[in-house]
């Protein structure tokens, strides 16, 4: 037969003496109990309900809430909670703690008598006994929908209590209360309760604040003047009345008025991507002084919407994570958007590797000729001025020359870069990107989280990565080289994309707004990295073996004589004007062929044009050889004929041994055609 049910079929009176008589005679009784935890167990098991990411020293970057039905922090040791508190706390729930076994008879007899003749009850669990119920909820107060516990159950919480004090130390029963009790609303324990309601730790308790949280434990969501008015009563209860106006100006400001934020934010963004569990610490790659350099740059450009990201060169290690500065803002360093200008040093460096071009060769620029005299006069610049002022036509050019080969090489990289040389990309992989230009042409995915060795794969070989570097390096205003690589894409002058690295860092920013304009994210950009560099000096890199230096002659003098690095055996002394180029006269790159009105007549077609072209040339459309290769494609007007198909089409003039010439991308205004686009000669004729 249940406790419950002895003493339901008792007449009151008598209640009181059958349970003093069952206590007595229950000294050892308390061990046939449910088993009690031990105390590991306990603590291992009381996880926050945070998360916090760790910088790679064990800093604290960031938390994270993720258990919302409590509010739950580290646990406390004894030896780090305030004097002031452990003295309130035994005051007034448990003023002779040290003295009992677990229950406190003299007192619970005493509660008993007072609770059988009064209405209004009075309480006597000793703190092990309130311990017991907050481990085992079938002690829990108010079990079934009753507002108190039951006489059973204040039996079974005594002999779990003794239960308990026979298997656990008082400090770690103490240590265990302070860290499981509820305070207030959904706060538990001292550590969430001291940061919530007073901004403190629990060690930093003074004695008004002690006070407080000592009354709460008995009525966790009192109104404010009732914890008032019980913070004075335990004040004058331990002899220091004079706590008791500061503890009513604390109860009648904080209680509601909690500090419910993170106790840290400084990279709020990479929090809320990596902590997915309570109790999480996880530790980063980040490092807390390249986080607070970057994200105080940032704010330093005012209202304005920024991101940036640091990695280190040498681990490929994320140093620094900022997606906006302040932590309400969404992440804007993980948002895909168009690379622009920022992947052609790939672009050029892939065919500086193949030896397709060097930094001194010229290519045509005829866009910037605003008024040619005739259709061959045309502005010519080299690789090297082409690159770094991101000239258009040139650089199309050499998207032309590169082919097939530059989505193959960022593939290495896993990204997805048509021939276009255009991506969407996010900060960290264009970071990631330009971290390989300046480690030797080879690429390592950034992480954020320490990891084991990895392989790294190459992009580009180490020789063009230094060329292409060099076309980069910042120059002074006398024009001697710097020490950062420095690249620069504002699409529409109302945001601002920047990339670059010194020989130990890369650096890749974004920013928006009425003050991220171009000039603002450049010395943004520069603050990081010469931050970065306030204890080490960033040096120039060493030039690889397979690079020398020459002094070119521009004839004509289209511009400067200077020194050039070369791949070994593709340098010269002398440049001259290309004396031909085999080029796609028609149609034009983005041009729209009309053909709504002629395609009816069976003997309409359109004619490929080029101009210039080496014995053996051919056309490719769509993938697919056109003409018959027998010499249609020759000399310097060679054609190849096509009935136009509705849709956008890719038309490529090749070399004989397979080299991509020119290309170009255009579209057909035509009605749908079942028929596939095929060359005129293998067409037949509609009638």
């Amino acid at each position: 037969m249940s406790s419950n049910l002895v003493f339901s079929v008792l007449p009151a009176p008598f209640r009181r003496f059958a349970l003093i008589l069952l206590i007595a005679g229950s000294a050892t009784a308390a061990r046939a109990t449910q088993p009690i935890p031990a105390f590991a167990e306990v603590k291992a098991g009381a996880t926050p309900s945070v998360g916090v990411l760790l910088a790679r020293d064990g800093t604290p970057l960031a938390e994270r809430r993720l258990d919302p039905r409590v509010r739950r922090l580290e646990w406390i040791g004894l030896a780090n909670l305030s004097p002031a508190l452990k003295e309130a706390l035994l005051a007034a729930e448990d003023k002779r703690f040290f003295e009992h076994s677990g229950v406190d008879w003299r007192a619970f007899a005493g509660s008993l008598w007072h609770n059988l003749w009064y209405d209004r009850k009075r309480g006597a669990s000793t703190l092990s006994m309130q311990l017991a119920g907050l481990l085992d909820p079938e002690l829990a107060l108010g079990r079934d929908g009753a507002p108190r516990r039951s006489i059973g159950q204040k039996w079974d919480q005594a002999l779990a209590a003794q239960a308990l004090e026979n298997r656990w130390t008082k400090e770690q029963i103490l240590e265990a209360y302070l860290n499981l009790a509820p305070f207030r609303g959904d706060l538990q324990g001292v550590h969430a309760a001291s940061r919530a309601l007073f901004g403190k730790t629990p060690g930093e308790l003074g004695r008004p604040e002690a006070l407080v949280l000592a009354v709460l434990l008995r009525g966790p969501n009192a109104k404010a003047d009732v914890v008032a008015r019980r913070a004075c009563v335990l004040a004058e209860r331990i002899g220091n009345p004079s706590a008791c106006g500061p503890a009513q100006r604390i109860a009648d400001t904080t209680l509601d008025r909690q500090h419910i934020g993170p106790r840290w934010e400084l990279a709020p963004h990479l929090a809320r991507q990596l902590l997915q569990q309570p109790g999480e610490r996880l530790v980063t790659t980040l490092d807390a002084d390249a986080q607070r350099l970057t994200l105080a740059a940032l704010r330093r450009l005012g209202p304005t919407d920024a991101a940036a990201v640091v990695i280190d060169n040498a681990t490929a290690d994320v140093l620094a994570y900022v997606g906006a500065p302040d932590a309400a803002q969404a992440d804007q360093a993980a948002i895909l958007r168009s690379s622009g200008n920022l992947l052609l040093p790939f672009v050029y460096g892939i065919a500086i590797e193949r030896r397709q071009l060097t930094a001194a060769t010229l290519l045509d620029d005829s866009l910037s000729n605003h008024a040619p005299t005739n259709p061959d006069e045309r502005l010519w610049v080299s690789a090297r001025r082409a690159l770094g002022e991101s000239l258009s036509e040139p650089s199309q050019t050499v998207l032309r020359m590169v082919g097939e080969q530059l989505p193959e090489r960022f593939r290495v990289a896993d990204l997805d870069v048509g021939r276009s040389g255009q991506a969407d990309l996010g900060l960290l992989a264009i970071a990631g990107l330009y971290r390989s230009l300046g480690n030797g042409g080879l690429w390592l995915a950034p992480r954020s989280t320490p990891g084991g060795e990895r392989v790294a794969r190459r992009m580009l070989r180490p020789e063009a990565g230094f060329i292409v570097g060099d076309i980069l390096t910042e120059v002074d205003p006398e024009g001697m080289p710097q020490p950062f690589v420095i690249r620069q894409y504002v699409p529409d002058g109302r945001e601002t994309l920047v990339a670059g690295f010194s020989d130990r860092y890369t650096v890749a920013l974004w920013s928006a707004g009425a003050r991220g304009t171009p000039a603002q994210a450049n010395a943004a950009w520069h603050e990081i990295l010469r931050g970065l560099h306030r204890n080490q000096p960033a040096i120039r890199p060493v030039p690889p073996a397979g690079v020398v230096s020459t002094l070119v002659v521009f004839e004509p003098p289209v511009e400067s004589p200077r020194r050039e690095w070369f791949i070994r055996g593709t340098e010269v002394e002398r440049v001259a004007l290309p004396r031909s180029l085999p080029r796609i006269a028609w149609p034009a790159n983005g041009m729209l062929v009309d053909a709504m009105a002629l395609v009816g007549d069976p003997g309409f077609r359109i004619h490929f044009e080029g101009s210039r072209l080496p014995p053996g040339a051919w056309w490719r459309l769509n993938g697919e050889r056109v003409g018959n290769g027998n010499g249609s494609t020759n000399g310097n007007g060679g054609r190849a004929s096509w009935r136009p198909v509705a849709g956008r089409h890719v038309l490529d003039l090749m070399a004989a041994d397979g080299q991509i010439l020119d290309s170009v991308t255009f579209a057909v205004r035509a009605p749908l055609d079942d028929e596939p686009s095929k060359p005129a000669d293998q067409q037949p004729d509609r009638q």
